[in-house]
């Protein structure tokens, strides 16, 4: 009996290890679909309060990818120019969801929102970015 609770613990513990490589080098991937459903929700706030909770949705996700390697830098060193690139990436993205907040705080939701289309604009062009 000890021997098949030690064996099913082996197991299981080996099995949670490896579980969570996977979600580990997703992370990335994570945080730029919260980016992306966050600025759906944005584009659809149709109050201060809503716009200003989805914005920060969003300013969380990009911290935290910003904070991340991509898969494919996964193994690379701190000062990569190709990880220095992302980061950039990442702050741009990161100066224009704060910009566009500026404009929600101001009580400017119709401008933040025109503003805002730049968010998805600096998203795709960081992606370009990466691909090259």
């Amino acid at each position: 009996m000890t021997t098949k609770r030690f064996l099913s613990t082996g197991i299981l513990l080996i099995s949670l290890t490896f579980s969570s490589v996977p979600v580990q080098a997703n992370e990335v991937n994570m945080y730029m679909g919260a980016i992306t459903m966050s600025y759906a929700r944005f584009n659809a706030a149709q109050t201060m309060v809503d716009a200003r909770k989805a914005l920060a949705s969003m300013r969380t996700a990009a911290v935290a990818a910003r904070a991340q390697k991509p898969n494919a830098l996964a193994n690379v060193a701190s000062n990569n120019p190709k990880l220095k690139m992302y980061q950039l990436e990442i702050d741009k993205l990161i100066a224009e969801i704060d910009k566009t907040s500026k404009l929600v705080n101001a009580g400017k939701l119709a401008q933040a929102k025109t503003e805002g289309k730049k968010i998805l604009q600096l998203r795709d062009e960081g992606h370009a970015a990466m691909k090259h």
